[in-house]
């Protein structure tokens, strides 16, 4: 009822609008103001001042319309031209069934500025552990997956050969020992005897290379012992670094030889994401800048990150800078080896009017959104400032608190009736 109400207001206005004004007013058509029983004149009301609705039924209070107060001051002002104001109220009222959409208030908010690249997780340290003899796998006492300490033992190899050579060793060592303390009194006493003129020159000198000799040859037994007990040391694979096993590459009964890998062990606190950004971007980085890590793998997990290294060197045939990402993850979620996505935060701005991007509706390389008031929406061109991933800063066209459509927006049409839901 309401809605044929309003057509038929719209349509007297246009009628009132068509017809024109009286000869002593502005315009040359026939007045139209007709004569009250006794000969009385009705008064001149013109279309801006208040009417009853009885006394001439031609002129339209505009405050009583059901339309946005956007439109009623156009009206008044006239920057809707007269002669469209009646098909304005009719495309208004008469837009079909009301559409459901969702609405929010416009606010403020501060926004990011994001550079956004692609990378591979990589550990801070992967150590490759090499076994430093011949020999055969005794017992593997550390799995793949285990994290281990620094010296902590891997696996041990068999020592069956070397601790014998080492035992002999040992023997040998204590035996050019004892032989150098005797050569060593000898000489002390030959000293004193060659001073006394009791012996030969000739024979001092036989006594002091015999002395000579067997220093060599107890230094030269003792250095065989720290070989051979180093050696018994090698049997104990050892890790050189804490971290996670990733690999072990050795069986128990395995022939392994001098320089062969067995382990490799990576160190994953931090993790290094190593990213190459355009030298158009990169000057805007500076270490210690803040970063976030994301991986479709890990669903809405945000890991936290910094700019750790820029290199200063411009690689020539990409364009690009190498640039090291430091991010730390106490739940072991992020591994070596996953493809993510950085974004490293180059700008921010505060107390902006922010919107979400779903908002937006883009025509004729223009931007527009749809106001919503009264259960009826209209078209808003807007000017936009910083994106950030699903929000945008609106630096012109909307006020804070106004209410705009944020799902639905493909379905209208500016003038629509809306019906909101939640």
């Amino acid at each position: 009822m309401r809605k044929i109400v309003i057509m038929i207001l719209a349509a007297v206005l246009a009628l009132s609008i068509g017809c024109g004004r009286s000869d002593n007013g502005t315009g040359g058509g026939t007045d139209m103001r007709a004569s009250r029983p006794g000969g009385e004149q009705p008064q001149d009301k013109r279309a801006g001042d208040q009417s009853d609705g009885q006394d001439n039924p031609g002129q339209i209070d505009v405050d009583q319309l059901d339309i946005p107060d956007r439109m009623k001051e156009a009206i008044k002002s006239g920057k809707i031209p007269p002669d469209q104001v009646a098909e304005m109220l009719a495309r208004f009222q008469g837009g079909g069934d009301a559409i459901p959409v969702s609405v929010q208030p416009v606010r403020r908010d501060t926004l990011n500025s994001f550079l956004v690249i692609n990378g591979i997780v990589e550990p801070e340290r992967k150590i490759e552990i090499f076994s430093r003899l011949s020999a055969y796998v005794k017992q593997i006492q550390k799995e793949e997956g285990t994290f281990v300490k620094e010296n902590e033992v891997l696996a041990t190899l068999d020592d069956t050969e070397i601790r014998i050579s080492y035992e002999q060793a040992k023997i040998e060592l204590e035996q050019a020992r004892l032989s150098l303390e005797e050569a060593e009194q000898n000489f002390t006493r030959n000293q004193e005897l060659i001073k006394r003129e009791l012996i030969s020159e000739q024979e001092f000198q036989t006594q002091e290379a015999q002395y000579k000799q067997r220093q060599l040859d107890f230094e030269n037994r003792q250095e065989n012992f720290k070989n051979l007990q180093l050696q018994l040391n090698w049997t104990r694979i050892r890790s050189l670094s804490d971290g996670y096993i990733t690999e072990r590459l050795i069986e128990v009964g395995d022939r392994v030889n001098a320089n062969q890998q067995i382990y490799t062990i990576e160190d994953f606190s931090p993790l290094l994401i190593r990213v190459f950004v355009p030298t158009s971007d990169s000057i805007q980085l500076t270490p210690g800048m803040p970063a976030e890590v994301t991986t479709t793998i890990l669903d809405g997990a945000i890991f936290p990150g910094e700019v750790k290294l820029i290199n200063p060197r411009i690689d020539t045939e990409t364009g690009t800078v190498k640039v090291t990402v430091e991010v730390f993850d106490e739940s072991l979620r992020l591994k070596p080896g996953m493809f993510v996505e950085v974004r490293i935060v180059i700008g921010e701005k505060e107390d902006v009017l922010v919107i979400p991007r779903r908002a937006l509706l883009y025509k004729q390389n223009n931007i527009y959104v749809f106001v919503a008031e009264r259960n009826m929406v209209s078209q808003r061109e807007v000017t936009l400032g910083l994106i950030e991933e699903d929000h945008v800063e609106v630096t012109d066209g909307l006020n804070e608190g106004e209410v705009i459509v944020t799902v639905g927006v493909e379905s209208l049409k500016d003038g629509q009736r809306i019906e909101v839901v939640r």
